[in-house]
């Protein structure tokens, strides 16, 4: 397969009334698939991630917790991509306090949090980059946090870093309910896939599904991106 040179994401919030309308049913349909691919074990942490950098895994996890928010539940979207965050800056919101102090406990669980982003949805962005995030991923701290935090929130959406890359999403494995793997339209290759479906499976984390972004409606009169999900079998 040959893939496309990557064009620069563009970025536009769900709750946007320029968002086009076929991207947002794909988006409500995602979240009903989801969230029946959790019902059998009552999860409520999702890994988002991708093969490679520059998929659209942030814009994914955001618009994600956007939608599931709408629904009148409690979200919490965390910004575990310690390397390369971004979505404090796709949300526009401050990131000198965060997930990387809160876990080793420079500042309080409420300091760490921005409450009421949107209506339902709370966001705790990366923080200052850390020299170590696989460590801070992967610790004690970080384990107790979730838990404690299902136990207040209806689901939580992870951003994490791409799987093809670095582990960060393997060493969280025991602490979430299963992974979504965001692809690319036409940049993502079949062996991407398979090579990030092997880590996952190699750390025992449950594939919940497959997003396809960047896909083009020529049916729609949108000719925006669009996605797709399809559930794992």
């Amino acid at each position: 397969m040959i893939k496309n040179k990557r064009k620069p994401e563009q970025f536009k919030l769900i709750t946007d009334k320029t968002f086009p309308f076929a991207a947002k049913e794909a988006y409500n349909s995602l979240r009903t698939n989801l969230l029946y691919a959790l019902s059998p074990t009552n999860g409520k942490i999702v890994a988002v991630t991708s093969s490679n950098a520059g998929e659209g895994k942030s814009s994914v996890s955001i618009n994600l917790a956007l939608t599931m928010a709408t629904a009148k539940v409690k979200i919490l979207l965390i910004d575990a991509d310690l390397r390369r965050p971004s979505i404090h800056k796709k949300l526009k919101i401050d990131n000198s306090t965060g997930l990387s102090r809160f876990i080793v406990g420079f500042e309080t669980m409420s300091d760490a949090l921005k409450r009421e982003v949107f209506p339902n949805l709370d966001v705790m962005t990366s923080g200052p980059i850390p020299p170590n995030p696989s460590e801070l991923l992967g610790s004690e701290n970080m384990r107790i946090f979730l838990q404690k935090a299902s136990d207040y929130y209806d689901y939580i959406i992870i951003d994490t870093p791409p799987v093809n890359i670095v582990t960060d999403v393997a060493v969280m494995a025991d602490c979430i309910s299963g992974v979504l793997l965001v692809t690319s339209y036409g940049n993502t290759t079949f062996e991407d896939v398979k090579k990030s479906n092997i880590t996952l499976e190699k750390v025992n984390a449950k594939l919940l599904g497959m997003v396809v972004a960047g896909v083009e409606n020529k049916k729609s009169i949108y000719k925006k991106d669009s996605s797709s999900y399809y559930t794992s079998k």
